[in-house]
């Protein structure tokens, strides 16, 4: 009998120049999840705010509205027990980090055949707008496959994804044509995706948490200023200590072709594809 999981993701860095862009989310039981969803809204209603949004609370000294900024007035003391209120709700429950991260320049350096079959599709001529492979199509396909690959065979793996019209037409395409070519045994598991609003979900504003923070630190990293501290022991929790989590730069990309079985042959083939033109839509 199949074991019923959930899996709340959102994404960071969609856009445009963007160095880096990440899918990634917590997956739990429906127990686990009724219990971490308690325990955020309790938080949230000790300090009065309606919603986490991480965009927010992270420029919350730059964002002087505060119909829309909760936090404009808080000191610093208070904003951090806040985020470390929120960091505990995520470390006590068994909800386990899933994603992806792509480094945007190293996956658009690939031509377009090849980004094609990075996130799962089947280069074809025809130039159909939804066939044009961006790195959020590889961060989500990758994060889909490594919340099979972190739980057991028997779970049947149930997507919630942060509503934003933008790409929630990609999210259902990398979804549908990664259980279409995935092995069967990771098809089977992936069951179904749908989209909810995060103030309805507190597991969707934890997975915006873990999406922001990750693209944070990578941005730090690319710029050379290096991580600190608390972004270290931030990003630990977030993750539960897992080292591990997916990245696809050129050597992860390599890899990904020579795990696929493509060939250089295969990928000289790739090459010939020729991009559509923007102006085909």
């Amino acid at each position: 009998m199949a074991v019923k999981q959930f899996v709340l993701a959102d994404e960071s860095g969609t856009h445009e120049d963007s160095a880096y862009c990440i899918v990634a989310g917590y997956r739990g039981s429906p127990g686990q999840w009724e219990i971490f969803n308690k325990e955020w809204r309790g938080i949230l209603q000790r300090y009065d705010v309606p919603v986490f949004h991480s965009n927010v609370f992270f420029n919350r000294k730059r964002i002087t509205n505060p119909k829309k900024n909760p936090y404009f007035d808080w000191p610093s003391e208070k904003a951090d027990k806040f985020l470390g209120e929120l960091l505990g709700a995520i470390s006590r429950r068994r909800i386990h980090p899933v994603g992806c991260s792509v480094n945007t320049h190293d996956f658009e350096s690939c031509s377009y055949g090849e980004r094609c079959v990075l996130a799962g599709y089947q280069p074809t001529r025809s130039g159909r707008k939804s066939q044009r492979p961006a790195p959020y199509h590889l961060a989500f396909r990758e994060m889909l496959l490594d919340a099979v690959d972190q739980t057991h065979s028997n779970a049947a793996l149930h997507f919630i994804v942060a509503l934003q019209e933008q790409y929630q037409q990609r999210a259902v395409e990398a979804f549908w044509l990664t259980k279409k070519y995935a092995a069967d045994f990771q098809s089977n598991q992936l069951r179904g995706i749908a989209f909810e609003e995060p103030v309805h979900w507190p597991g969707l504003q934890a997975a915006d948490l873990l999406a922001r923070h990750w693209y944070n630190c990578s941005i730090r990293i690319w710029a050379g200023r290096g991580l600190n501290k608390e972004n270290i022991s931030t990003m630990n929790i977030l993750t539960h200590k897992r080292a591990d989590m997916p990245h696809c730069d050129a050597a992860g990309i390599e890899r990904m072709f020579a795990y696929a079985g493509v060939s250089e042959h295969d990928r000289e083939v790739l090459r010939t594809v020729r991009e559509p033109r923007r102006d085909a839509d």
